[in-house]
């Protein structure tokens, strides 16, 4: 419901989806099911739209359709299957007619990186608009998509502002995984982020003077990661940092599963060995549907057997605090209330450890905007950042 603002959603519709889902009985499966169907028939509204030749609200109509076969695919387990990838091209399919009639102009390009290239997609104001303009580059987390980003960004706010927007699936990220499994989580995403600043610079209407990077969820260590490395960045905002993501994963465990990690300290955590996690953990995704879903995410975004292997994966080099004296560029950093103390604290730590021009914002629950990454006010998070960026960009 957090992209209505931006005729991506309707609330009636998701209301309409969440009874689906309760008929159906409140799994997983119903989930997909629930949304599945309301997509559907959002769909064949858009398709008599334009049939009837009204592309404006034919245009609307295609990115619900979008976000609903979005909000199905994502909860479709195992993730990688057969149903996930065909639900993910319903979604795209719906999204690229949406773009067709929206009121600005996007492209779908192609990033060379490596031996292939990553999705994207790149918006501005007005497709008779050739000036280079201050362009922001949407960095998704752990679990969004390219698509999705022009929305947690805030994208027709950004272009309002004045922008232009490039959205992508970096590795470990749906549409990078959907076009080849091999293309997961890597934690030098500098390495990533280079070979996207290198195709903004092919383009004429992109002033490179004038580039940010905005990163959401994971993206708070993904960004400030590249930006200690690529000084092609010009500014960076976050919502939320991320320091160390092994940390972080121990402090949810401690936090929210106190019952089976109850007596332990995150230092006895981190002297686990893979056998010891799986172990552990085993028996949690055999009770609970809700960790067999994370735990079968984290495998398929980061190529990982277990949790056990995923854990030893993350746990030596996912760590941005030793690289924060690095990062030179001003900053803005954005934090819900609603992340949790531990989160809260870590992310903190960062901000006061970097030294370049900084900015410090809590996102509070009067503003309705205390969900994760402000999910539940994007609007209210975007007239934060878009601001700044314009000031600091200047």
């Amino acid at each position: 419901m957090g992209y209505t603002p931006y005729s991506a959603a309707s609330i009636g519709e998701c209301f309409y989806a969440a009874d689906l889902i309760k008929k159906h009985g409140e799994t997983f499966s119903a989930w997909v099911a629930g949304w599945k169907e309301t997509a559907m028939q959002v769909e064949e509204l858009a398709v008599g739209f334009e049939k009837d030749g009204n592309p404006v609200a034919a245009s609307r109509a295609y990115l619900r359709a979008w976000n609903y076969y979005r909000a199905a695919e994502f909860a479709v387990m195992p993730q990688g299957s057969q149903e996930q990838a065909e639900l993910y091209r319903d979604s795209i399919r719906c999204f690229d007619k949406g773009r067709e009639h929206a009121p600005y102009y996007s492209e779908k390009i192609a990033i060379p990186y490596e031996t292939t290239t990553l999705p994207g997609y790149f918006f501005k104001a007005s497709d008779q608009d050739g000036e280079p303009r201050a362009t922001i580059v949407l960095n998704g987390g752990g679990d969004g998509a390219g698509e999705e980003m022009f929305f947690i960004g805030g994208g027709p706010q950004a272009l309002n502002y004045g922008f232009n927007l490039l959205a992508f699936h970096g590795p470990g990220q749906r549409g990078a995984l959907h076009q080849d499994p091999s293309l997961y989580f890597r934690h030098d995403w500098e390495k990533v982020l280079g070979p996207v600043l290198d195709y903004c610079q092919t383009r004429p209407d992109v002033d490179m003077a004038r580039l940010g990077v905005y990163g959401v969820s994971l993206g708070g260590f993904l960004v400030p990661r590249a930006a200690a490395f690529e000084k092609r960045i010009k500014a960076v905002a976050v919502n939320a940092i991320l320091p160390n993501y092994f940390k972080h994963w121990m402090d949810e465990a401690l936090e929210q599963v106190p019952g089976i990690f109850s007596g332990m300290v995150a230092s006895r955590l981190a002297g686990f060995s893979e056998a010891d996690w799986n172990k552990l953990i085993d028996p949690v995704a055999k009770k609970r549907d809700d960790a067999r879903f994370v735990f079968s995410l984290m495998d398929w975004t980061n190529h990982t057997r277990s949790m056990g292997e995923f854990f030893k994966k993350i746990q030596n080099n996912w760590d941005i605090m030793p690289l924060a004296g690095q990062i030179s560029v001003p900053f803005l950093s954005l934090q819900s209330e609603g992340e949790g103390e531990n989160a809260s604290k870590a992310a903190e730590a960062f901000y006061e450890t970097i030294t370049c021009e900084k900015r410090h914002v809590i996102l509070k629950a009067q503003n309705g905007a205390d969900q994760h990454c402000a999910l539940n006010n994007i609007e209210f998070a975007s007239d934060v950042v878009y601001p700044w960026f314009r000031k600091v960009l200047a």
